[in-house]
């Protein structure tokens, strides 16, 4: 009997990253890359006419339809694509971005500091089981943040106030955030100052300091 063929959709704003991707799975018995997508808006549209069993894709897509990207893309994948198994590439090392984004139904997380490899090791672990796939520079992470839960406060940003301090650090202006998240702009605003608060930051260039330093961009 003739093994399924397992069907991939990759997503990221750098095309040189989705040719590597690509060659990379193509590569590996078993995989078929059906669609390229450069943004999370184009990644949607893509799955609702070609269903594909793995959704690739980069966490923050800052180049081109800037849209659809994050946890609004992850909600939107999980939502209108249940079935589909969502591994996300990402230079993202921020642990509570990673442990968000597997609360919202992605099923692996690589580190772009990672081997190649490890993307075939993701979507091989997401086919055969239930269980989340962490690449060895996120667990590394994972497990440092474990060891110094205790040492350091928690913030405890919820996913709505991480979206406006990533947003906010990336160069984006309220009023565009408001659009991007479907929010009003006095509903962004006040997040923006709750998560000021939550991470005992004055001013700006500190909550974009704090963003940077933290990997949330």
């Amino acid at each position: 009997m003739t093994a399924k063929t397992i069907r991939v959709a990759l997503a990221d704003d750098h095309p040189l990253v989705v040719v590597a991707l690509r060659d990379c799975l193509q590569r590996t018995p078993g995989f078929q890359v059906t669609c390229e997508c450069t943004n999370g808006s184009e990644l949607v549209d893509a799955l609702t006419q070609n269903p594909v069993d793995i959704a690739v894709t980069d966490f923050s897509m800052g180049h081109g339809d800037t849209s659809l990207d994050g946890f609004n893309l992850l909600r939107k994948l999980h939502r209108r694509h249940p079935d589909t198994r969502i591994v996300v590439v990402s230079a993202q090392t921020n642990p509570g971005v990673v442990s968000r984004a597997m609360k919202l139904g992605a099923r692996a997380f690589v580190s772009k500091e990672d081997e190649l490899d490890e993307i075939v090791r993701a979507c091989i672990h997401v086919t055969v089981s239930n269980g989340h796939f962490y690449s060895p520079s996120i667990r590394a992470v994972l497990d440092s943040a474990t060891a110094a839960a205790t040492a350091a406060p928690a913030t405890d940003l919820t996913l709505r106030e991480l979206d406006v301090v990533r947003l906010y650090a990336q160069g984006f202006q309220l009023t565009e955030i408001a659009n991007k998240l479907g929010r009003s702009v006095s509903t962004i605003s006040s997040q923006k100052t709750v998560a000021m608060r939550k991470l005992s930051v004055q001013t700006n260039t500190d909550l974009i300091r704090y963003a940077y330093e933290n990997g949330l961009i």
